[in-house]
């Protein structure tokens, strides 16, 4: 195995928080002053809650960092240290095409019948099938270079983009 490291950095894209908090003023807009209501409370309320949604969008990021030991990531904000899986505890691993919304439920950090998923976006991913049974999905914007990572670590991993 060669000891090189192969490191990925994904956020979320910042047009769609952005987006949902325009959407959202202009909803509010329409309901409390072209409808007349006086009660700004919920106008305070849902306006805060959609800017901290959007907060956390714009904060949120997946880094993997991979090498012929071990896979670590953190998922920021939920991990605020670096997590870690041994390759020795892995039974399989493969870089596929996934489907986000029927498999997971969407992106972000997700757990389900079909076990974790750590995912930004997009539709790639390094599935992995741990020895105890559990399934761990990351989410790659680069699955051609991890793909290569892998192979040249001499990580056995199957490749079906």
């Amino acid at each position: 195995m060669r000891s090189t490291t192969y490191s990925e950095t994904q956020k979320m894209d910042t047009i769609w928080p952005l987006a949902l908090m325009a959407l959202t003023l202009v909803f509010n807009w329409f309901i409390y002053f072209r409808q007349g209501h006086e009660d700004l409370d919920f106008l305070y309320a849902s306006t805060g809650t959609v800017g901290l949604v959007c907060l956390l969008l714009l904060v949120l990021r997946l880094k993997l960092e991979i090498d012929g030991k071990s896979i670590q990531y953190r998922f920021y904000p939920f991990h605020f240290s670096w997590q870690t899986i041994n390759w020795s505890d892995v039974a399989s691993a493969e870089v596929r095409k996934y489907k986000p919304l029927s498999e997971y439920g969407g992106w972000g950090l997700r757990v389900g019948f079909k076990g974790k998923a750590y995912t930004v976006s997009g539709n790639k991913g390094l599935q992995l099938h741990l020895k105890n049974g559990k399934k761990v999905l990351f989410g790659t914007g680069q699955p051609d270079a991890l793909a290569s990572f892998l192979k040249e670590a001499g990580i056995d991993a199957t490749i079906s983009l």
